[in-house]
């Protein structure tokens, strides 16, 4: 017998073995309904009591999808994280399985294993919304925007609403495709004129498309619906800086900051202001606040590499660089100012390699942004009419 036929038979075997220890499926079906009955009823012990021993047996994905969810509802987070990976080996290509697992390890920092728990999703018209939701925010914070965009796409197919919408909207907007945003939500303008999710999605690719007037009236009336949006009010600050409005803006942005003070946009663009006032110690603080809001942001890390830079600071300016480029290792002008510090520090062999990666990804950039293209939001848009 061939080492292939041996292999297969020897998975045959465990197949067989696997279905002959499995209870029958009506009695799986009422374990399930009895825990089920337990979450609802605020009793994951009692179901998770109920499931262990089931889920042991790996006969049914469903079975370790509810227990994991009952670990989450007691706080064992560990032990939902290993039920999901277990689990995931045995059925890899489950949608419910793959997306719990990857936002769980999405909550615990993990965003590069998030989207490799990703790897076999395939959402279907049928795939649950929730499910498809969980995967564009995993690939959303894995900086993997097309998947993301895929998937939004057939969740506003699948499940036209206004909240698929905006989703799909916002996905495109990550591309930097706001014509295609504009396309996509133009003739929804009527139905949804008093909707402040709906006018602030509007505005943001009015603002991409240089139309500050009309981005600033929905932006305004979005906060008179609703004066709580942190959005609407860091896009407010946004547009009056483009319309020559510095503190103006700079009041937006605090306001912004009150409502959302772990996001650290609204800190960085304060900076920026408070850069051009040339008040080096304000700019400097809210950088370092935009950091403390959330270590990933690259953008903070550069502004403070080039303060490091400027002040000769050039290991401390090497560090933050660093960060920098790998957290967006598309951010060309960190790679020229890594030359330079290298350059300072007497290091010619890296400044070298940093001006050749410079170039390495400013033509890349160049290619990606060129084959931008409408596809996806074409065939949405087509859909949905």
């Amino acid at each position: 017998m061939s080492g292939i036929a041996a292999e297969a038979g020897k998975a045959a075997a465990q197949s067989a073995a696997v279905v002959s220890r499995c209870p029958p499926p009506h009695q799986v079906e009422d374990a399930l309904a009895k825990a089920s009955a337990f979450l609802e009823q605020s009793q994951p012990q009692n179901g998770i009591a109920l499931l262990q021993p089931l889920a042991a047996l790996g006969c049914n994905a469903r079975v370790s999808l509810l227990l994991a969810g009952a670990y989450e509802a007691v706080g064992e987070l560990q032990l939902a994280g290993e039920t999901l990976q277990r689990a995931h080996a045995t059925w890899p290509s489950d949608s419910g399985i793959a997306a719990s697992l990857a936002r769980l390890l999405l909550a615990a920092g993990k965003s590069g294993q998030a989207v490799e728990a990703l790897e076999g999703f395939r959402a279907t018209a049928s795939t649950p919304l929730q499910e498809i939701e969980e995967g564009v925010v995993v690939f959303i914070a894995g900086h993997r925007l097309e998947p993301a965009r895929s998937l939004a796409a057939i969740a506003y197919n699948s499940y036209p609403s206004l909240h698929t919408l905006l989703l799909l909207a916002n996905t495109l907007q990550l591309e930097g495709r706001y014509k295609d945003v504009n396309r996509l939500l133009q003739d929804k303008r009527a139905a949804n004129a008093d909707s402040a999710p709906f006018l602030v999605t509007f505005a943001e690719s009015e603002y991409d498309a240089m139309l500050y007037d009309a981005a600033q009236h929905d932006l305004m009336h979005a906060i008179s619906i609703d004066p709580n949006l942190y959005q609407a009010h860091f896009l407010l600050g946004n547009v009056l800086l483009k319309q020559g409005q510095p503190d103006r803006a700079a009041d937006e942005y605090r306001r912004a900051i009150e409502l959302a003070p772990n996001q650290p946009r609204a800190y960085f663009s304060l900076a920026l202001i408070l850069r051009d006032k040339s008040d080096a110690a304000a700019e400097e603080e809210q950088l370092q606040k935009a950091v403390a809001a959330d270590g990933q942001f690259a953008p903070a890390h550069y502004e403070l590499g080039s303060i490091l830079l400027n002040r000769d600071q050039v290991p401390e300016a090497v560090i933050q660089l660093k960060l920098a480029v790998q957290l967006n290792p598309s951010m060309e002008q960190a790679y020229l100012l890594l030359a330079k510090a290298y350059a300072k520090l007497g290091d010619k062999q890296d400044s070298d390699l940093m001006v050749n990666r410079f170039k390495e990804v400013r033509e890349n950039n160049r290619r990606n942004f060129a084959g931008a293209g409408a596809d996806e939001v074409s065939r949405a848009h087509a859909g949905n009419e």
